[in-house]
């Protein structure tokens, strides 16, 4: 069994999110996976979704998934780089920000708005 982990950044009404469940499970069908029941944990941002399927995946395959089914693509990226080095945890959600990028702005010196730069 794996237990694949959804990372979703956005708060929805339950109906949306039941909804969406559903069709997480569409995908599994979809992809030939067996479906085996999930979890559902509120952040503070969103929701972290665990995902059990009855196949074992390998670590990269597990990752793929995870992606398809809609989790954090930065996520996706920082977990392909531990599976590449050979983390053994390589599969974490974090319950809290654990690092913020200072963010880049140009502040208008006039009106005083201020235009994120990403």
């Amino acid at each position: 069994m794996s237990k694949l982990k959804v990372d979703l950044d956005v708060k929805v009404p339950e109906r949306l999110l039941k909804s969406w469940i559903e069709t997480r499970q569409a995908i599994i069908h979809a992809l030939g996976y067996s479906w085996h029941g999930y979890d559902v944990f509120a952040t503070h941002r969103g929701y972290h979704i665990y995902i059990y399927i009855k196949e074992k995946l390998p670590d990269e395959e597990e990752n793929n998934v995870q992606f398809l089914l809609g989790d954090d693509h930065h996520r996706f990226k920082i977990n392909s780089w531990r599976i590449a080095r050979g983390v053994k945890r390589w599969n974490k959600l974090f319950h809290e920000v654990i690092y913020r990028r200072k963010r880049k702005a140009i502040v208008c010196p006039s009106c005083k708005f201020e235009i994120d730069l990403g």
